[in-house]
């Protein structure tokens, strides 16, 4: 396949995609596949690539356009209005203006309408043709090259979505610039390459870039720089970039080899209110406009209306989403509506309970009340045991005390006891019937003392215990009552037993009483010991201790006397 070169001469491309590459000096993008000359003429327009066809089929079959005679309409309402508007900012008429290109004509015939001694060029006979019947304007047969133009006679040439079909736009513009004036425009709308633009990036983000990519059709596609360095190198140094009605991928300027001058509104109006169809150009400017700030109004509005869109298409993903849970929440609620009625019939049944618990804490509340009372006694009672306790342990310190020293004078005593048994024992060798009475009663004193000796050993533990157990106060107190009480008879018997014991001393130490009165004494004796244990409080105390021989001697006491 032989190589395009690219119009600034270089031979070196960037690789852009399978059909297009850049190029490194300019920055065009250039279809590299090179094409004859001959192949953009029109010879035959069944045959031909820019033939008839191209008009009636290729553009709306492969590309989807309209065909050349909706266009021949519509064409008229928006992209001639939008470059005559332009045309007039730069030029007024009466100007002579020759378009190449101009397809169907109808912006050759609107130019006309405006003032302008405008003609038209095209490339095929039919389309020539069309032009003439459609509009009944002044068309030709090109290329330019081969027309017989007077130099510097042109003061406009317009080129409408054509520079990227010239096979050689420098020679092209060229011959361009040799029949304008020297102050004459050349007005071109042709596809924009944006700088640093590479294809998987308008892949990517969709560009409409896209569309523009046309092999075999569309040569040469220029950035702004590289449309400025072409027609800087031919001479036309001045160039003004305006708005494209298509500018999402066109770009759109005039180019002058000398300083351009910008009309004023005024001046415009003024020069198409000067002929009746300039007129009617004014009002199809006019209505323009007015279309325009329609649209401008219609695309807020749209945009509104899409960003309302997408607030619609949220809230309603979240109503779904809260639709959802709304079931799932409604599933929730029959499962607790069919717990709560579990539940209802449950809180019957424990009402019932509650009920009967009511009952049995009321009359509990009866028993608390009576209970609390009794209570209040105890606890006053309580207190004055606490009071009396206290005045009690002096007591029992007292009373330990004493007992200790009991102690001392009953050992003592035991020696004394010895010695009269033996002398009493002495003594009765001649009264032989009570010696053995007074021998059973020693016998029984001695038993006496030794249980009187282990009492006391019982009552000393008792002590401790009693202290030991301070804790257990509030059980122990009866008990502590009931042990002082036997403590203080026990006491007092002691007392007693003493004094029995000092009266038989002086009994033994006098020999020669009666022992009328020594039966006398032992019956007192025996008395007081009958007398001890029928005492309440000394029992209590004896089953309290658990001394072993209170039977023994209960059944002692118990025998009649011999």
């Amino acid at each position: 396949m032989t190589m395009r070169i690219c119009w600034c001469g270089n031979k070196k491309f960037l690789p852009f995609n399978t059909q297009y590459g850049k190029c490194q000096v300019c920055g065009t993008l250039v279809y590299l596949k090179d094409t004859p000359p001959e192949q953009f003429l029109v010879k035959n327009d069944e045959t031909d690539y820019y033939g008839k066809k191209y008009w009636l089929e290729h553009q709306q079959d492969d590309f989807g356009y309209a065909d050349i005679h909706t266009r021949s309409r519509n064409d008229l309402t928006d992209r001639n209005l939008h470059w005559l508007k332009t045309l007039l900012k730069y030029c007024l008429p009466p100007a002579k203006v020759l378009e190449l290109g101009c397809s169907h004509g109808s912006f050759v015939a609107l130019m006309g309408q405006a003032g302008y001694d405008a003609s038209g060029l095209e490339m095929s006979p039919w389309v020539v043709e069309f032009g003439q019947k459609t509009f009944g304007i002044s068309v030709v047969v090109g290329p330019i090259e081969d027309l017989d133009i007077a130099l510097g006679s042109l003061d406009v040439i317009v080129l409408m979505d054509v520079l990227e079909h010239l096979p050689d736009p420098v020679a092209t513009m060229s011959n361009c610039l040799k029949v304008l004036k020297k102050d004459g425009l050349i007005l071109i709308q042709t596809p924009k390459v944006k700088d640093g633009i590479n294809y998987s990036e308008l892949v990517e983000t969709k560009d409409r870039f896209q569309e523009m990519l046309i092999p075999e059709e569309h040569l040469y596609l220029f950035s702004e720089n590289s449309v400025t360095q072409l027609f800087n190198q031919l001479g036309a140094e001045y160039i003004q970039f305006e708005p494209a009605i298509f500018a999402h991928y066109d770009m759109f300027f005039v180019v002058s080899r000398a300083p351009m001058v910008v009309n004023e509104t005024e001046a415009v109006e003024s020069a198409l209110l000067a002929t009746p169809n300039g007129r009617i150009a004014l009002a199809l400017m006019d209505l323009r406009e007015r279309e325009i700030d329609l649209v401008l109004k219609v695309q807020e509005s749209e945009k509104d209306r899409s960003s309302r869109g997408e607030q619609i298409d949220i809230l309603s993903k979240q109503l779904k989403e809260a639709e959802v849970d709304r079931s799932s929440r409604g599933e929730q609620i029959d499962i607790l509506s069919k717990q709560l009625k579990e539940a209802e019939i449950d809180r019957s049944s424990r009402g019932e309970q509650i009920d009967i618990l009511s009952k049995q804490l009321k009359e509990a509340e009866i028993d608390r009340s009576s209970r609390g009372e009794q209570i209040d006694i105890l606890s006053k009672l309580l207190k004055e045991a606490e009071v009396d306790r206290s005045s009690r342990g002096e007591q029992i310190d007292i009373l330990s005390k004493l007992l200790k020293e009991a102690e001392v004078d009953r050992s003592s005593r035991g020696e004394q006891i010895d010695i009269l048994s033996k002398q009493l024992k002495e003594a009765e060798i001649d009264r032989s019937s009570r010696r053995e009475q007074i021998d059973i009663l020693s016998k029984q004193l001695k038993e006496a003392e030794i249980d009187r000796s282990s009492r006391g050993e019982q009552i000393e533990s008792l002590s401790f215990m009693l202290k030991e157990s301070e804790s257990d106060r509030t059980a122990r107190w009866a008990q502590i009552e009931t042990l002082t009480s036997l403590v203080n008879v026990a006491h007092t018997d002691s007392l007693k037993l003493i004094d029995k014991i000092r009266t038989m001393n002086a009994l033994n130490q006098e020999l020669n009483l009666d022992c009328a009165a020594k039966n006398i004494e032992f019956e007192l004796l025996m008395t007081d010991l009958r007398t001890m244990f029928s005492r309440r409080g000394f029992n209590m105390m004896t089953r309290i201790s658990d001394w072993p021989e209170v039977k023994e001697l209960t059944k002692w006491i118990e025998k009649p006397n011999e």
